[in-house]
């Protein structure tokens, strides 16, 4: 049996997303998103976090959210968590003159 292509599995997840508790959020989302990424400190990323997850905190869908995350490679907030490049964001120490960190 042949695999489900990445392509597929994140369009079939991506259709739930107006189902999500933060479909009506999309600039407040994106803000919330601009101050995690630019958030250097374990504790200031972890801060920016907690509005998101709120909103995630009993959402349909947010198990579909996280993977479309990982599916995609995705950078920024989902599903409660943050994530780079599909990743789990594991609040690890960023040195922004070490740019071989921000690709692991």
């Amino acid at each position: 049996m042949r695999g489900i292509s990445r392509e597929i599995l994140a369009r079939d997840a991506a259709w739930n997303l107006a189902d999500g508790n933060c479909k009506d959020l999309t600039a407040r989302w994106a803000a919330w998103e601009k101050a995690y990424i630019a958030a250097e400190a374990i504790d200031e990323r972890a801060r920016t976090l907690i509005a998101p997850a709120e909103v995630c905190t009993g959402c349909p869908i947010v198990i579909e959210c996280g993977n479309l995350a990982e599916l995609t490679l995705y950078t920024g907030i989902a599903g409660g968590r943050g994530y780079r490049n599909g990743h789990p964001d594991t609040y690890r120490i960023r040195d922004p003159h070490n740019a071989h960190e921000e690709s692991a």
